[in-house]
């Protein structure tokens, strides 16, 4: 089994136990927004919102690369 799978079936398993552990419910206040709110829900947003945004920033990078590389390539002559 490749050493990426492991990792992440133990983080996975991590942040279950994490999560389950820690249920108590709490307040949330934001402006004029209160809302009671299960602390395992609010970890569970938070780590799916960082990892989208790590997905985004991860690809938003790796676009401008290639149109980088597209430029650099349209730019360099075609040798015969």
């Amino acid at each position: 089994m490749p050493v990426k799978t492991i990792v992440f079936i133990v983080l996975a398993i991590l942040i279950v136990i994490f999560t389950l552990q820690n249920t108590e419910v709490i307040t949330i206040r934001f402006l004029l927004w209160t809302k009671p709110i299960h602390t395992a829900l609010i970890l569970l947003c938070t780590l799916f919102v960082g990892i989208i945004l790590g997905w985004l920033i991860t690809w938003m990078g790796y676009s401008q690369k290639k149109r980088k590389e597209k430029r650099e390539a349209d730019k360099i002559p075609p040798t015969i």
